[in-house]
């Protein structure tokens, strides 16, 4: 008997002297303890340790707990071994008092691992290393799965505790539960819209975000761009689905949750705007709440949003100089190119409702300095040269031709707007100058003709 206890002890320290090797030299009995209990936790530590690694779990479970128990700082190893193990006898166990046993050690698995988080943090490799929130987060995801109890507001609330700490760093599966979690808690009661509208927007952001950086990574490192594109653009689809299923983003309702909140937060810039931004993304920035936090916020600090927010305000009372005024502004302010074309070309807009093609014209090609690929700028410029068409029938023709270019190159650029850019092409083919007529004056269908400066390509009806 005590040749196989010895035998047991020696396999045991052989796996702790690997075990220590990879904590950057740090000595585990020093943390196991001394004397009769040290035995036997090396004794219950090799027994888990070779049960856990043949995927014995019942087995690995007793010799797992005595080692939880009686060496909290033993290795970081018995904290994420033993959530692996009781999530896999939980999801097997059919007994309701088995499974709760199992359920309750697997919170204390979460909860004592916080209370050493800084000692165990302390001999962790990089990559072994937690922060308080990664452990939250995985505890609210366990909670959430696994309780055979579950408390959705409770859920919630681990969730949220997690993730303010995590922020940008969340992990897919987190947030892919999170989100479903809290879709269920405004399901239950609408009255915490505006907590998951917010919630929606965060996941969504973390995942745009991530997925912008597997761009980056796409050429260097293939690999980590698949990981983060196959973990985040499913969460973010998800995050979609279940924002459009519930409703949230109604503008009467979101008019209605924020009139009285803006009022009550006009001195909060960081508050103002983030409703600007809610309001701007479900498209409700035409509502009288929209301009007020606009007015507020730009009251504190003149920002893009708050810019635009004066801007679109006075272009809907009439006050097109106004207007300009403050989208001029905005691009000034803005630093992110996308949001700059965006507002460069809402100018244009305001320029060729107005009759001003010339300007419209330039603000239209600014667009597309800042982004190339802005379809609906190409499009308005086309609208642009058709009204400036002068001359005699020959001349006129050379304008649709030329119109007609920059529809074709906001296809190119924008297949989105394709549809849109048929039909202007369609209506501008009447302006082409006959055949009949082209014969006897000697000119020829492809041939290359110039108008406002640029060369377009003759073409004949």
């Amino acid at each position: 008997m005590k040749r196989n206890f010895f035998f047991s002890c020696a396999l045991a320290l052989s796996a702790i002297s690997v075990s220590a090797q990879k904590y950057a030299g740090t000595q585990m009995y020093d943390r196991i303890g001394h004397g009769q209990d040290s035995i036997e936790v090396i004794n219950n530590l090799s027994l888990y340790q070779e049960a856990y690694k043949a995927k014995n779990y019942q087995e690995a479970y007793e010799p797992w707990k005595y080692v939880f128990e009686k060496a909290p700082l033993a290795m970081i190893r018995i904290y994420t071994d033993g959530a692996w193990m009781l999530e896999n006898m939980i999801a097997k166990e059919t007994d309701e008092a088995k499974k709760k046993e199992y359920f309750d050690m697997l919170m204390k698995v979460y909860d004592q691992r916080l209370e050493n988080l800084d000692d165990l943090n302390s001999f962790a490799t990089k990559k072994t290393t937690s922060t308080k929130g990664n452990v939250i987060c995985r505890k609210a995801y366990d909670y959430y799965c696994y309780s055979p109890s579950m408390n959705n507001e409770e859920a919630y609330k681990m969730f949220r505790s997690g993730i303010n700490d995590m922020g940008p760093n969340t992990e897919a599966f987190v947030l892919y539960y999170f989100i479903e979690c809290s879709y269920n808690r405004f399901h239950a009661n609408p009255a915490v819209r505006e907590d998951f509208i917010r919630d929606y927007m965060e996941c969504n952001d973390i995942c745009d975000n991530l997925l912008e950086q597997a761009k980056e990574y796409a050429e260097a490192d293939t690999l980590m761009a698949q990981k983060i594109v196959g973990n985040y653009q499913p969460t973010q689809e998800k995050c979609n689905d279940l924002f459009v299923k519930s409703g949230a983003a109604d503008c009467d309702a979101l008019e209605k949750i924020y009139t009285e909140k803006v009022e009550a937060n006009k001195t909060d810039l960081a508050y103002l705007n983030g409703v600007l931004q809610v309001l701007t993304k479900f498209e409700c920035d035409k509502s009288n709440i929209y301009y007020l936090a606009s007015d507020y916020a730009y009251e504190i600090n003149k920002t893009p949003d708050a810019a635009i927010g004066k801007a679109q305000k006075l272009w809907k009372n009439g006050d097109t100089e106004g207007a300009l005024k403050y989208f001029k502004e905005a691009i000034e302010l803005e630093e992110d190119v996308a949001k700059k074309a965006k507002y460069s070309y809402g100018i244009a807009a305001i320029l060729y409702r107005n009759g001003n093609i010339a300007q419209c014209r330039q603000y239209c090609n600014q667009t597309l300095k800042y982004m190339p690929s802005y379809g609906d700028a190409y499009l308005l410029l086309a609208s642009c040269i058709v009204r400036s068409a002068s001359g005699d029938h020959l001349q006129k023709s050379y304008y649709y031709c030329l119109a007609t270019d920059k529809c074709l190159k906001a296809k190119a650029v924008d297949p989105a707007c394709a549809t849109r850019a048929n039909r202007q092409i369609a209506g501008y083919t009447a302006g082409y100058y006959p055949k009949s007529e082209a014969f006897f004056a000697g000119l020829k269908a492809g041939q290359s003709v110039t108008v406002m400066g640029e060369t377009t390509t003759l073409r004949l009806r």
